[in-house]
């Protein structure tokens, strides 16, 4: 059997150092652990290799499609894996012709998807999706039903249906399908999906180890650190995430007008979306009156990035929907008080008044009110950060990881 322990996981992104917490890097970085031939096939940032090797992995990222293209085939003739882990749709094209050539070559084919729910041909407002019907006819799995789709119902033209086959060839074409997320199985039992099944998101230590040279901190970003340091032992918010509305940024930006500055003077906002602060933001940040309180930096490597962490007072992820919700595990490893909004998938990791507090989703008012408890109430924060100590040794446990090497090693069996 271990002449077959090899397996290819191919994600959008990821394999760096501010993806270390993202599930395909953690399992690939298990297997890695325990025996595997783990190679990582990924879209390839700026400042990284094409061709690299981390935790006894080996990692091919691409610049294009042709390269992409080229590595892929290099894999599955040279490497030749027995196992083809697919994560995520969007953005990733080269997933689709993996996932295909995966089928074609004998593979076993694995498909995770963070978060159903952010599929745009499965709901109308990716946004902010709970609690509304999913769109019918979302899903095409098969050739026929492109013709019926296009040509007998007229939902959609030919083309669209067929991006749409294409979009979710993994999904609907996957031997097995993990979710890391409980609330994707009532969507995937609704979706009419097959032989998926719930495994628990885990971690290790390795978050903040990976400290490659990486850009030099632009003129905006240095400014904004020092302002933070300047802050001293002054209380300190902090948001991370892409100016989406999903990650609630602007409920984010009204919370800091209800703050008294007596309170909380400053708070942080932390997104890779952009390098200095859009019109838009900029805009409704100027109509709230919070200039001078808001301190806003685009990506940041990750030394700065757990500098930031380790200033701050409280973290706030005020989520209209997560597949996840990585700021939450972040916390905890952080040792900082967390308030999450009461949504899916938060709520299956954050558990109100014990290791984190929730508040309604998009409400500014309950937000405010209960950062200025946890400004207030040290009891309560020691109360919150040894809640998420226990929860976080739970998500580092052998137990758990387990059932990952548990699941890989039966699909060589069942091969």
């Amino acid at each position: 059997m271990a002449n077959k322990k090899k397996i290819l996981i191919a994600a959008p992104y990821s394999f760096n150092e501010r993806m270390a917490n993202y599930i395909e890097f953690i399992t690939a970085r298990l297997l890695a652990k325990n025996n595997w031939r783990v190679i990582g096939l990924v879209s390839r940032d700026d400042e990284t290799k094409s061709i690299d090797s981390l935790y006894g992995i080996k990692i091919y990222r691409y610049k294009n499609l042709a390269q992409g293209i080229f590595f892929l085939l290099n894999i599955l003739l040279i490497d030749r894996p027995t196992v083809v882990h697919i994560h995520n749709q969007r953005n990733n094209r080269l997933g689709i012709l993996t996932a295909i050539m995966a089928k074609l070559t004998g593979k076993t084919l694995i498909f995770t998807e963070y978060g159903l729910l952010h599929d745009h041909y499965l709901v109308t407002d990716r946004d902010n999706p709970l609690g509304k019907p999913l769109k019918p006819n979302g899903l095409i799995f098969n050739l026929r039903q492109i013709f019926s789709y296009s040509f007998i119902k007229k939902t959609a033209s030919p083309p669209a249906n067929i991006k749409n086959y294409l979009f979710h060839w993994a999904l609907t074409h996957a031997d097995k399908i993990v979710f890391v997320s409980k609330h994707n199985l009532p969507i995937a039992k609704e979706l009419g999906l097959k032989n998926y099944i719930y495994l628990p998101y885990i971690f290790d230590d390795a978050r903040w180890e990976i400290k490659r040279a990486g850009k030099e901190l632009s003129q905006n970003n240095q400014r904004a650190l020092k302002k933070i340091e300047k802050n001293g032992d002054s209380p300190l918010g902090f948001f991370i995430g892409q100016l989406k509305l999903r990650k609630g940024w602007d409920i984010y930006l009204k919370t800091i007008a209800l703050v008294d500055k007596a309170i909380i003077p400053y708070f942080v906002l932390i997104t890779s979306s952009a390098s200095r602060p859009p019109d838009f933001f900029s805009q409704m940040v100027k109509n709230l009156g919070i200039e001078d309180r808001l301190i806003f930096f685009g990506q940041v490597d990750n030394q700065t990035l757990k500098k930031i962490y380790d200033l701050s007072s409280i973290i706030i992820a005020p989520s209209r929907y997560e597949g996840f919700g990585l700021a939450a595990i972040e916390a905890f490893e952080s040792k900082k008080p967390l308030i999450a909004s009461a949504v899916e998938a938060l709520t299956e990791t954050v558990i109100d008044n014990y290791n984190g507090l929730l508040v309604p989703p998009e409400n500014p008012q309950k937000l405010a009110s209960a950062i200025c408890r946890l400004a207030q109430d040290r009891a309560l924060v020691k109360k919150l950060i040894a809640g998420g100590q226990i929860t976080l040794k739970r998500l580092k446990s052998d137990e758990l990881k387990n059932q990952w090497l548990d699941f890989y090693e039966k699909l060589l069996i069942a091969d």
